[in-house]
C-alpha cells in the first residue's frame, strides 16, 4: 500500500480510501470467483438436465432476474458479515490495526466496498454470465430465456440491501465469532419487537384498544371477523416503518460500527 507523506495526514483522505477499497477487492477476489463458479456450475447442470439455465428462467412466479438478484444480495450480506473480521483475527488483527489509515477511513472502505463496489461488479458479472448462458441455451435447443438486465426492480432491491449491509457491517465490527448469524438473529428479534410495538400503538390510539374487541393477525386489524384497517392507519404504519428502516436503522448502524472500530484502535493504542 504505497502512500505519499501528504496522504498520511490524519484528516480524511480519498487516496487512502481508494487504496483500502482496492486492497479489499484483491483479498476478496478468490472468494468472489468461487461464488461465480458455483453459480455457473449450477446453471451448467441445469443446462445438461433440462436444456435451460434456471437463473434466466422467467415465469409468472419468477420475474426476470429474481435468481440473479437473490444471489447477489445473499453474497453481499455474507461479505458484509465478514467485512471487518481482520480487526478480530489473530495476526490479521495486527496487520489490520497497523494499516496507515484512520478508523473512519477503514470503516468507510468497508461500506464503499460492500454497498457500492460489490453490487456493481456482481451485477456486471451476472449480466455477462446470463448472456453466455442464454447463448448456450439457444445453441443446445433450449427455450431461449432472456438475458438478465438490471432495472428499477433491482435498484429497489439494492436500497433494501444497502440498509441490511450497513447492519451486518456493524455486526462484523462487534462480533468476533459467527457475526453473520449473531447479527441476523438480533435483526429478527428487533423486527419482531418493532412490529409488535407498532401493532399495539395503532390498536390503542387508532381503534381504542384491545378491550374493544380489536385483534391483530397476519399484519391486519380485525373487529370480530371483519377487517378494519383504515387508510390512515396503513399510511401511518408504512411511514413509521420506512423511517425506522431506511433512515434510523442505517444511521444507527454506521455510527455504532464506526464507534466500535475507533474503540478497538484506541484500546490497542493505534492512533
Amino acid at each position: 500500500m504505497r502512500l505519499s507523506a501528504k496522504s498520511l495526514e490524519r484528516r480524511f483522505s480519498i487516496e487512502r480510501l481508494y487504496l483500502l477499497v482496492r486492497n479489499r477487492l484483491y483479498d476478496e477476489a478468490p472468494t468472489l470467483l468461487i461464488g461465480a463458479a458455483i453459480v455457473a456450475g449450477l446453471n451448467a447442470l441445469s443446462l445438461v438436465l433440462a436444456k435451460t439455465a434456471f437463473f434466466n428462467i422467467v415465469s409468472a412466479e419468477t420475474p426476470n432476474g429474481a435468481f440473479w438478484t437473490l444471489a447477489i444480495v445473499l453474497g453481499g450480506l455474507f461479505l458484509a458479515g465478514a467485512s471487518l473480521k481482520g480487526m478480530h483475527d489473530g495476526r490479521g488483527q495486527t496487520d489490520w490495526l497497523l494499516l496507515p489509515a484512520t478508523s473512519v477511513e477503514k470503516y468507510a472502505a468497508a461500506l464503499v466496498d460492500v454497498v457500492v463496489v460489490f453490487p456493481l461488479i456482481a451485477a456486471a458479472a451476472g449480466v455477462a454470465l446470463s448472456a453466455l448462458l442464454a447463448l448456450v441455451e439457444v445453441l443446445i435447443g433450449g427455450p431461449g430465456n432472456p438475458i438478465w438486465l438490471p432495472g428499477m426492480g433491482e435498484l429497489k432491491a439494492w436500497g433494501g440491501f444497502a440498509v441490511a449491509a450497513t447492519v451486518f457491517i456493524a455486526g462484523s465490527s462487534a462480533f468476533r465469532k459467527a457475526p453473520f448469524l449473531k447479527t441476523g438473529g438480533i435483526v429478527l428479534g428487533f423486527a419482531f419487537v418493532f412490529a409488535l410495538a407498532l401493532a399495539l400503538l395503532v390498536a390503542q390510539f387508532v381503534y381504542g384498544g384491545w378491550e374493544n374487541g380489536i385483534s391483530f393477525m397476519n399484519g391486519r386489524f380485525y373487529s370480530g371477523s371483519d377487517e378494519i384497517v383504515s387508510e390512515s392507519a396503513v399510511r401511518a404504519m408504512q411511514a413509521a416503518f420506512d423511517i425506522a428502516v431506511y433512515a434510523f436503522l442505517p444511521v444507527l448502524a454506521v455510527l455504532f460500527g464506526a464507534a466500535k472500530v475507533s474503540e478497538k484502535e484506541a484500546k490497542d493504542e493505534v492512533q
